[in-house]
């Protein structure tokens, strides 16, 4: 099941405020049939506890048997749900969950090549934040997803870059403005953009620093802008886009 990794920083700063056992609270685990036990809630504080050279104290714990993964998911969203929990963590949450929003993200990821994880593989996604909002832009939930995910990958590959969540979101930003586009023109316009997603990473960012608007709409405008180039008919008109 997956959890949030712990937070070394929190663990850090209760560690000089001083460890106190008493302060512990209960931790939930659930305990698997081959001996192993999943951190429900609290592997921060069992973290701090190994800090503090405890890790052998005993100390009351709430164990759960029996359980699924998915009702093992299910418990630590309830758990974690009024806390700082990364979008990432939540989502592979969900997924474990079985939640048909989170499936049906991991699928259109899937389908282009791509894992929303934070393995640190070079195919990873972790921009869940994007993801989720570029999956919700379309009256057909996904729709507007697939389409970018699509359109990055076959523009670039399976490069980090393009997964970026304000190379994502630009792109889908045009998509859900233009949805008449001629995608294949997209594409091969895009993969012979200079320096790829990365250049135009850079680019938006500069955007941003000359006229005060977001790094999305710079990068926005220069996919609109490269699509029009040498174009005479289909051009996408650039007054006012809907903001994205």
């Amino acid at each position: 099941m997956n959890t949030r990794p712990v937070d070394a920083t929190w663990v850090a700063r209760k560690l000089k405020e001083g460890f106190d056992l008493g302060r512990l609270g209960v931790p939930q685990v659930s305990a698997r049939p081959d001996g192993t036990y999943i951190w429900l809630d609290g592997q921060n504080r069992g973290a701090l506890c190994v800090a503090a050279d405890h890790g052998e104290t005993k100390i009351g714990m709430k164990v759960f048997r029996g359980l699924t993964k998915e009702q093992e998911a299910e418990l630590f969203l309830g758990l974690n749900d009024n806390r700082r929990v990364q979008p990432l963590y939540k989502f592979m949450a969900e997924v474990s969950a079985g939640y048909a929003e989170a499936l049906d993200i991991s699928r259109a990821a899937r389908d282009c090549g791509w894992i929303v994880s934070d393995s640190g593989a070079g195919n990873a996604i972790i921009a869940v934040a994007a993801l989720r909002k570029i999956y919700g832009k379309s009256a057909e939930k996904g729709q507007l997803l697939r389409r970018t995910l699509r359109v990055v990958t076959d523009s670039w590959g399976i490069a980090p870059a393009a997964a970026n969540s304000y190379v994502l979101l630009a792109v889908a930003s045009v998509l859900h403005n233009f949805p008449l586009l001629d995608s294949d023109a997209l594409v091969r316009k895009l993969s012979k953009f200079a320096g790829g997603p990365a250049s135009l990473l850079l680019k938006g960012r500069g955007y941003k620093h000359l006229t005060g608007g977001t790094v999305v709409e710079g990068i926005a405008k220069i996919i609109r802008d490269t699509y029009n180039s040498g174009r005479r008919s289909g051009r996408l008109n650039a007054d006012s886009p809907e903001a994205f």
